[in-house]
């Protein structure tokens, strides 16, 4: 458990019925020093909005939580939260997030996750926040960093309109630090995956095809490598970066040890006692080779470092896949 100070009053979380949101806010009402947890999504339907809703579902009884059904990109309905709710800090995890699809629909990435992000800077400085966490990716970084990727490294060459929106967005809460001394703390996340993973993610659909006795894609070979970060590490690397708050920073937020497919899917499948029934496809373009993560400057600054390892990550998340998702599968 953490310390906060007396000053963690009101929060404001962006995205909170989502994947990493209500992890989050599932954690931010244990602490006896967060007096509210205010929760703004929009229940997209991307992919269910059932899955949302019941991932909220346990904090609606709670009288520290509130939840607005509000879309970021409504600047009047969010400039009514702000001013009935005051929030202290802000952490922005709302987004249009798949990689893939945004080389479809870039029009609507734009909308949500830069005027989106433009709203919230915009009401952060004039309701005087004391930090704004932005949730950023490490799909800025594209194929043109040199591994591991460091947050000074190159990363004018995002792949996809979703990487190219998360770079928008540290550029433009750099420009309100700048002008309105604003604190903010971007977190780069390396491959989120955990208990409430969105259902269109690589862990959660290999996972229900093998239950099935369906086929998993692999991309590729299946060589290409990502760093793998647990969830439950992500939420703790936020709290830490809520209480830093003094300037304008960028962090990795990775798990450092990059894997391969192949090796990846090898432990899921460990995790099930299951072998998988393999069908490849090719890679598509707007995927990255690799994923890594240089983490040192956030055990500087946070005195942060990941603790799940990938191997107890995916046994846990198979658990909750098995006892809350996939409970009727034999």
């Amino acid at each position: 458990m953490w310390d906060f100070s007396a000053i963690m009053k009101t929060i404001l979380v962006t995205g909170g019925a989502g994947f990493i949101g209500s992890n989050l806010i599932e954690s931010l009402l244990k602490h006896r020093a967060v007096e509210r947890v205010v929760c703004v999504d929009n229940l997209d339907s991307f992919y269910d909005p059932a899955l949302k809703k019941e991932n909220i579902k346990p904090f609606l009884k709670n009288e520290k939580f509130k939840f607005y059904k509000t879309d970021i990109r409504n600047r009047t309905a969010l400039t009514k939260i702000f001013e009935n709710e005051r929030p202290t800090f802000v952490v922005h995890l709302a987004a249009k997030a798949n990689t893939r699809l945004s080389v479809n629909e870039p029009d609507e990435y734009q909308a949500v996750n830069i005027i989106g992000t433009l709203n919230l800077l915009e009401l952060s400085k004039n309701y005087k926040v004391r930090n704004f966490i932005f949730i950023s990716s490490s799909s800025v970084y594209g194929n043109s960093a040199v591994s591991p990727f460091t947050e000074s490294g190159f990363t004018d060459q995002p792949l996809a309109p979703y990487g190219a929106s998360k770079k928008a967005g540290e550029v433009l809460a750099y420009t309100y630090f700048h002008n309105f001394k604003l604190p903010v703390t971007c977190l780069r996340l390396f491959n989120a995956y955990g208990e409430r993973q969105r259902p269109d993610l690589v862990i959660y659909k290999w996972v229900e095809n093998i239950l099935k006795g369906q086929p998993v894609e692999m991309s590729g070979k299946g060589v290409r490598q990502r760093d793998f970060t647990y969830v439950g590490d992500i939420v703790r690397a936020i709290e830490l970066a809520m209480k830093h708050g003094k300037g304008y920073e960028i962090l990795n937020i990775g798990n450092s040890k990059p894997v391969s497919l192949v090796a990846l899917l090898s432990l899921t499948e460990k995790a099930l006692g299951k072998k998988a029934i393999i069908k490849t496809r090719p890679s598509h373009h707007a995927s990255v080779e690799s994923t890594s993560a240089d983490i040192r400057k956030a055990k500087k600054v946070l005195g942060w470092e990941p603790e799940v390892s990938l191997e107890e990550g995916i046994v846990r998340f198979v658990k909750w896949l098995r006892d809350n998702r996939f409970k009727n599968i034999i």
